[in-house]
C-alpha cells in the first residue's frame, strides 16, 4: 500500500459529507488493500484484477465515469478506504456491466434506485446510472 496516497486519500474524505464518491481511478491509485473492495469474497481476484476489470470498462464508448462510494473512509493506518458501491454512467446495459464484472462476483448489479446517488455527480454525468454492490 501507497501509505503517503492512502493518507491523502483519507484526509481529502475526512471534510466532505456523505456519500463519499471518489473516482475508481482515484480509488486504486496506490491501492492493494484486499480489505477495500470485494472483502466478503471467498476467493478474493486481487485488488488488481478489480483495477484492470475497472480501467477497461472505463475505456468503453458507453461509459462517461466510474466512482467509488467510500462506507468507510479511515479504517485505520494500516487499511485503505472501503468501498462496497461503484457507480457506472453512461449507457451500457444492466446485462453488459453484469458482464463485465463477473469475475469480481458483485451481490448485486442494477439500476442505481434505492441508493443515494449524490446530485452533484449526477449533475455532471446527466446519463444513465447503474450501481455494482458488493455486501
Amino acid at each position: 500500500m501507497n501509505t503517503p496516497k492512502r493518507n491523502a486519500l483519507v484526509e481529502e474524505l475526512s471534510g466532505k459529507d456523505e456519500p463519499l464518491l471518489v473516482p475508481i481511478a482515484r480509488f486504486f491509485d496506490g491501492n492493494d488493500d484486499l480489505g477495500s473492495i470485494g472483502c466478503n469474497l471467498t476467493e478474493h481476484p486481487g485488488i488488481d484484477v478489480f483495477r484492470k476489470a475497472f480501467a477497461a470498462l472505463a475505456q468503453r464508448p458507453d461509459v462517461v465515469a466510474i466512482y467509488a462510494q467510500i462506507a468507510e473512509p479511515d479504517p485505520g493506518a494500516d487499511s485503505w478506504p472501503f468501498a462496497d458501491t461503484v457507480y457506472v454512467f453512461g449507457s451500457i446495459s444492466e446485462g453488459e456491466l453484469k458482464a463485465q464484472l463477473a469475475r469480481l462476483e458483485p451481490d448485486e448489479v442494477g439500476p442505481a434506485s434505492g441508493f443515494n446517488v449524490p446530485p452533484a455527480v449526477t449533475a455532471l454525468h446527466p446519463q444513465p446510472v447503474l450501481v455494482a454492490w458488493w455486501d
